[in-house]
């Protein structure tokens, strides 16, 4: 290998390690009501931060890949609103999400809702 290749080598190589490091995963999502048309939400936790936001997902029923972000996630929830109904959340701790997800190759949640 000359001096060149070496030099090329070396930057492709350290890019593709720190693709391979990223700890975003796409997560494929069903997230149903009974009834439908509730708005789904989701919110990731990490170490260090008390507050997370909620990320809107859309209206159910909602069918999605969503990427998160794993490195240094304590919990993923699931929340669904309607108006005159009780929200409903789901909580997973990051370990047990990233299992149910690995295991059934998606997270399907559906909760059904009580009037008010």
């Amino acid at each position: 290998m000359n001096k060149v290749q070496k030099l090329l080598v070396l930057p492709v190589l350290l890019l593709a390690l720190s693709a391979c490091g990223s700890s975003k995963r796409n997560i494929a999502m069903s997230v149903q009501s009974d009834p439908l048309g509730a708005y789904a939400l989701m919110q990731v936790k990490y170490k260090g931060n008390k507050e997370s936001d909620w990320i809107f997902l859309g209206p159910t029923p909602v069918v999605i890949d969503k990427p998160v972000r794993f490195n240094g996630a304590t919990s993923v929830s699931l929340k669904v609103i309607r108006p005159g109904f009780f929200e409903q959340t789901k909580t997973w701790s990051a370990k047990e999400f990233k299992r149910q997800h690995s295991r059934n190759k998606k997270i399907m949640w559906v909760p059904t809702l009580v009037k008010q």
